[in-house]
């Protein structure tokens, strides 16, 4: 009687272990989906940017301000794709330079209300500088007629005319270029509010195929813009 309890506990032993099995394993092939959070939707950032410019720069050895305004599209709040056109400020005929053409830019995300960052422009201008001529030495001018008895309107040329002393005459006139030009800058910027801001910077502006002023053209700046679209 012992024995045939013990013969149906180990089969209903061994059932429960089966039944205990047979469900782990339709688990483990099914395993429960998953529960999704809540969809976030968050707007891409890509604001038209505006900004009236102001540099001081070294031009030919002089101190030039130039005036201007860079803008294009911030794409990603980083990336800034746009163009950009200065002119010289100054008001001298043989003292001009305009120039301008595409701009890229990177700005940092913030961190407070600071960015850095920097930008390039690549394109075209045309530069008015004056020119000294070669001095000419030895030059007598012209002596008024000599004196002397005249007849039918011929001055007698058997008297001598007085001599003047040789004289450097000296020449310079405005020589106007085209060229083409690269400017990279590094610039630091603060949001004031939320689509204001300030921007200064330095850049060098090196030019090339300018055959008359040649590097003359060439030189740093100083840069302080207002930013619109921040």
């Amino acid at each position: 009687m012992q024995r045939r309890q013990d013969v149906r506990a180990f089969f209903v032993f061994v059932a429960a272990l089966f039944i205990t099995s047979s469900a782990w394993a339709q688990s483990a092939q099914n395993p429960p989906a998953p529960t999704n959070g809540p969809l976030v939707l968050e707007r891409i950032h890509d604001p038209w940017v505006l900004a009236p410019d102001f540099k001081v720069t070294d031009l030919d050895d002089r101190t030039g301000e130039l005036a201007g305004a860079y803008g294009g599209r911030l794409l990603g709040d980083t990336l800034l794709i746009g163009g950009a056109a200065y002119w010289l400020a100054n008001d001298e005929r043989d003292f001009k330079m305009t120039y301008g053409g595409v701009l890229v830019g990177w700005q940092s995300h913030e961190f407070g209300r600071i960015r850095f960052g920097g930008r390039g422009l690549t394109g075209f201008g045309r530069a008015t500088l004056g020119v000294d001529a070669a001095p000419l030495r030895g030059i007598t001018p012209l002596a008024p007629a000599g004196r002397g008895d005249i007849r039918f309107g011929v001055t007698d040329p058997r008297v001598p005319a007085p001599q003047l002393p040789a004289q450097t005459i000296r020449a310079r006139f405005a020589a106007t270029d085209d060229f083409f030009v690269v400017e990279p800058q590094a610039n630091v910027s603060v949001r004031i509010t939320n689509g204001i801001g300030v921007s200064c910077g330095a850049s060098y502006r090196q030019t090339a195929n300018a055959n008359w002023l040649r590097d003359r053209l060439n030189g740093p700046s100083a840069s302080l813009a207002v930013q619109f679209g921040f």
